[in-house]
């Protein structure tokens, strides 16, 4: 029986990419901050491309700096919220994780969120209990309390179009 590292060597092959060389000294110099292999910094790149970069564009997804996110949130009631919340899953995030993940569960959403903190590089938090049936993310995003009700509704809507 072949090990986990053994499995990793024998699904992987090599192949020679030529890079600029201004681009491969920050690649150089990311990995050295990261505390990773160039190698092993360079597969996050090519995964995060590809599990969620590369949907980006076809789901409405871009990037928007956060004090603007955060202020706009902060202006909306609670109110509008929900309603933004239960139109945004019912017609964006359902399509965007059948997109991503070929399925529309909860499993196939957690999967996602823990993608999309990992790749907007917040601080979070996975915990899993009782045999899987209950997980709980705590992200810490710093965009205010209106962004944590956002966050709060979103999951109430999954679990409401997955149960």
């Amino acid at each position: 029986m072949k090990s986990k590292e053994e499995k990793k060597k024998s699904e992987s092959e090599s192949i020679t990419f030529r890079i600029p060389a201004k681009l491969l000294n920050e690649l150089r110099q990311e990995s050295e901050k990261k505390q990773v292999t160039l190698n092993t910094l360079t597969n996050q790149i090519l995964t995060d491309h590809i599990v969620w970069h590369t949907y980006a564009k076809q789901t409405g997804l871009f990037y928007v700096p956060k004090p603007l996110i955060s202020r706009a949130i902060n202006e909306l009631t609670e109110e509008q919220l929900s309603s933004i919340t239960e139109e945004a899953v019912k017609n964006k995030l359902k399509d965007l994780v059948l997109l991503i993940r070929d399925e529309f569960t909860a499993s196939s959403f957690l999967d996602m969120t823990e993608d999309w903190a990992r790749i907007s590089d917040f601080s979070y938090k996975h915990e899993i209990s009782e045999g899987g049936r209950i997980n709980r993310f705590m992200i810490q995003h710093d965009l205010g309390k209106n962004y944590a009700f956002l966050k709060r509704n979103v999951s109430i809507c999954i679990r409401g179009f997955v149960a």
